[in-house]
């Protein structure tokens, strides 16, 4: 019988790796790295962040943001959502990770669904997010909240907010115009 040791990365050794542009996280231990997101994902991205920094202009205290960014949501628990709101200034000199849990973090899924739904749900829930956008390139966006995040609700046409006064997002032009072939 043969064992396979495995073994864990300190949050220091994870800090100390070189900067990046991959999509890097640390859960208890284990470095995640995901491969790069498909086109058609970041361009949903693209959309969301720009509906979401339209809407936070000249807004004081509010700062969007979006990966790849880290974020330590408890230690040992380094992620970088794909987009994020802050109900705070973030400084622009930030040394990273950004040591305060956002009160929006949004995932637009691409290859790994499970650990978007999943994975990140239960750490972003554990953390203290008030809602999470798990947002689905198939045409929907499910918004989590509550307690744990586990309520949730699918949105098909108008995405608004509680959490971002004024806010609104027409679901179905967020996904369209582009061709998902391929």
């Amino acid at each position: 019988m043969s064992t396979v040791t495995r073994s864990h990365v300190s949050e220091a050794e994870f800090l100390s790796l070189p900067e990046s542009v991959e999509h890097i996280e640390l859960i208890d231990g284990e470095v995640i790295v995901s491969p790069s997101p498909l086109f058609w994902h970041q361009e949903v991205l693209r959309r969301l962040v720009y509906a979401l920094s339209s809407w936070a202009e000249g807004r004081s205290g509010v700062t969007i943001a979006q990966a790849p960014l880290d974020v330590r949501f408890a230690p040992g628990r380094i992620l970088q959502p794909d987009a994020m709101v802050f109900l705070a200034t973030i400084d622009r000199e930030q040394p990273g990770p950004i040591n305060r849990v956002p009160e929006l973090c949004v995932e637009v899924l691409s290859v790994n669904r499970m650990y978007d739904r999943v994975t990140k749900r239960f750490i972003y829930g554990n953390a203290g997010v008030v809602e999470y956008w798990i947002v689905d390139p198939a045409g929907l966006v499910e918004v989590r909240s509550g307690p744990e995040l586990a309520h949730e609700t699918s949105v098909t046409d108008l995405l608004t907010s509680s959490l971002l006064p004024d806010f609104s997002l027409d679901v179905p032009k967020l996904f369209a115009g582009t061709l998902r072939a391929g």
